[in-house]
């Protein structure tokens, strides 16, 4: 095994460590408001499952993508919102 990233792979390694962080940012902000302000965050999010559903079911988001893979991404995007409410629930003082 070499000790070496090679640049493609360093690229890769870079974004993903770019959205780890935007992603703990986003779980301090919503562990936040699920502390403070509880069924309103609960009640956003549910409103957003619904916008993405009706969203990712037509063809005007997502352009660049088939039926199909609208489809998988607003499914994939409706199981992460709702396993981000199960998760904060779980939290300590969630």
């Amino acid at each position: 095994m070499s000790d070496e990233v090679s640049p493609e792979r360093a690229v890769m390694i870079r974004l993903r460590a770019r959205l780890a962080v935007v992603e703990r940012a986003a779980w301090f902000g919503f562990q936040h408001a699920m502390r403070t302000q509880p069924a309103e965050t609960e009640a956003f999010i549910a409103s957003e499952r619904a916008r993405c559903a009706e969203g990712f079911a037509g063809p005007n988001w997502a352009k660049d993508l088939t039926a199909a893979e609208r489809a998988l991404l607003g499914a994939e995007v409706d199981k992460g919102l709702a396993q981000l409410v199960a998760d904060a629930k779980e939290e300590p003082g969630g």
